[in-house]
């Protein structure tokens, strides 16, 4: 199996084109992945969308998918899009 992928998310998704984190994924593809929440001032739709899609597909193809680091923000982000804030814990929130 190959290296671990990283990728840190920036504070926000680029407005003047596509975001980093598509081609992450794209490069990424069939390999483990570790993503970093540690900067996200807000988690907008879109985001989220691409994480949940990415995570079912690594999931599916039976490779690691992970996020760390998540800040506050990027918790409260989930909540206000309809996922409980640990949806990306390995482990639920006590």
């Amino acid at each position: 199996m190959s290296d671990i992928s990283f990728h840190a998310l920036g504070p926000a998704r680029a407005r003047s084109g596509e975001d980093p984190l598509v081609a992450f994924l794209l490069n990424a593809r069939r390999m483990p992945v570790t993503i970093s929440a540690r900067e996200v001032n807000r988690l907008d739709s879109h985001r989220l969308q691409l994480l949940l899609v990415a995570r079912k597909q690594w999931e599916t193809d039976g490779i690691p998918f992970d996020i760390t680091d998540m800040a506050p923000s990027f918790r409260e982000g989930l909540e206000r899009l309809g996922l409980s804030p640990d949806h990306f814990d390995k482990e639920p929130l006590q």
